[in-house]
């Protein structure tokens, strides 16, 4: 049995327990220490310091490597260096790791682990001054970190718990109302045609007739597209970690799936390949990549964060300007379920995990479709 010594320093107690010995012969020990709180009696002191012995005696049993005393930055390290390699996409652990320095580090990398509680976790999401939809990433970040250390006998507990509370995302009429309207649709695709044939006009027009993520879109290769069966094949997406491109496993296996060609976008694409193979010829060999349908100038792989700058450039100055290459993926999705489509087939088509996220998502256009279907019934019963 584990027996802990207790000691008075400086108004606070020491309390050690001893582990043991490791292989090398050197004594285990794991330490803490009790502050008793202001006003107490010399009685109710000495429980209340027994009390907590004996519970930290029980948090140490069979806890050989409880290391409460790191740090959450020595934790982070361990993260990222041992279980993000292993376990999380390349894409995923750089995200993971930019946000963790951004946010995550500089509130909580000093503070040792035995300190972190519930309510740290959400008086720094208080502090935190971004999106409530930003908190809930960094929280699943959190998550991801105390698993581990839960995972390796750092920690007994995480503290990533029903404690936590995250900030409420504030209701926006502006940002709920519909993404882009059937007329700002068909404006974009006449601002398009207008400008002329471009690759970048293609990919807007893909996005927009498909309802793929951008990252798939760049990833299409010519052997994904079926003009036969007017058929696409999503298999990949494209990877950008700080500038480097690959193709990639799409986010998820609901995301590897096949989706319709419409004729209008068959001869969009068709069009295309014959004006690329022309670039291929005058660029000639250094043409890196012909089997890719989207590429750079020079036949490298698509750059997505160049593509949403010239989208931003292509959209100013017109009443959807605030809408983004994802935002083309939600108005794909309205228009199919405002024209009365299933929503588990716009579940499918979307490459959602599940068809609740789509009614999640989509709920208020939802909403919309019910009142269109009831005044459907009452004019046809009229």
């Amino acid at each position: 049995m584990y027996m802990a010594t207790i000691s008075k320093r400086k108004g606070a107690y020491q309390i050690i327990v001893s582990l043991g010995y490791d292989e090398a012969g050197k004594q285990i020990r794991k330490t803490t220490t009790y502050r008793i709180p202001e006003g107490t009696t010399p009685k109710k002191a000495e429980k209340l310091v027994k009390e907590y012995a004996m519970e930290f005696e029980k948090k140490c049993k069979g806890m050989i490597d409880l290391d409460e005393n790191m740090k959450y930055s020595e934790l982070s390290e361990l993260y990222f260096k041992n279980y993000a390699p292993n376990k999380l996409k390349e894409v995923t652990a750089y995200n993971y790791k930019k946000q963790s320095e951004l946010h995550i580090l500089p509130y909580l990398g000093s503070m040792k682990l035995k300190v972190i509680t519930p309510t740290t976790i959400t008086d720094m999401f208080a502090k935190m001054e971004v999106q409530p939809s930003t908190c809930k990433k960094i929280y699943t970040i959190l998550q991801s970190v105390f698993s581990y250390a839960l995972e390796s006998r750092l920690i007994k507990e995480s503290p990533c718990c029903a404690g936590v509370i995250l900030p409420k995302q504030k209701y926006d009429a502006e940002q709920r109302k519909p993404f882009l309207s059937d007329s700002q649709a068909k404006e974009l695709l006449k601002m398009l045609d207008e400008a002329g044939y471009s690759e970048f006009a293609v990919i807007i027009k893909t996005l927009l007739y498909t309802g793929m993520r951008a990252g798939e879109c760049l990833a299409l290769q010519w052997n994904d597209l079926d003009f036969n069966n007017g058929l696409i094949h999503i298999r990949h997406n494209l990877a950008d970690v700080g500038g480097k491109h690959w193709l990639d496993t799409p986010k998820t296996k609901n995301s590897i799936r096949t989706i319709g060609m419409s004729d209008t976008l068959k001869a969009i694409l068709e069009n295309h390949r014959e004006e690329q193979k022309e670039k291929i010829k005058n660029v000639g060999k250094t043409y890196k990549y012909p089997n890719m349908v989207f590429t750079s100038t020079t036949g490298d792989y698509k750059d997505r964060s160049r593509l949403n700058l010239q989208f931003k450039r292509f959209i100013k100055d017109t009443d959807f300007c605030n809408i983004s290459l994802h935002k083309l993926r939600h108005a794909n999705a309205t228009l199919l379920i405002n024209a009365g489509v299933d929503l588990k087939l716009v579940s499918e088509n979307l490459g959602h995990s599940d068809v609740s996220v789509t009614a999640n998502i989509y709920s208020e256009v939802l909403e919309s479709s019910k009142k269109k279907m009831a005044d459907i019934v009452a004019l046809n019963l009229k």
